[in-house]
């Protein structure tokens, strides 16, 4: 295993860091450690709008057996890797029905969108969660 990832969720461990870690097959996905429980990613979709504009999306299921509301927002990337900040990356809410599929989908700001991360928490859990860990439930 990568050292990079064992020192990471040591610090993740040790500052008490709710960000879920999980495999990578969306690394572009951040889901928080309730959402975790009754979130199924179907998939992750990714490709352009008129203009160039970078457009991003994810197809999620909810796992749940009674309704849940999910706080999630987009969060657009610089080449350089730094967030491009303004209203496109505020905190959006999402009645999630149970045991159905729902689909999120945004195009990016500015063309110098190049990469993007979706954060997807609990209504419950803090949006001061630590969000710069990636994973996604399986």
């Amino acid at each position: 295993m990568n050292i990079h990832v064992l020192l990471l969720a040591a610090v993740l461990a040790v500052s008490g860091c709710q960000a879920t870690l999980s495999h990578n097959e969306h690394p572009q996905l951040v889901v928080g450690p309730r959402a975790a429980g009754y979130l199924q990613i179907e998939s992750v979709q990714e490709g352009t709008a008129s203009g160039d504009l970078l457009r991003a999306g994810v197809r999620l299921h909810s796992a749940s057996s009674m309704p849940q509301t999910l706080r999630f927002r987009f969060e657009w990337l610089d080449a350089a890797g730094f967030e491009i900040r303004g209203l496109a990356g505020r905190w959006e809410r999402l009645e999630l029905r149970p045991q159905i599929s729902h689909s999120l989908d945004r195009i990016a700001p500015s063309p110098k969108a190049v990469g993007y991360r979706i954060h997807l928490l609990d209504i419950s859990t803090p949006a001061n969660v630590n969000t710069h860990t990636s994973g996604s439930n399986p």
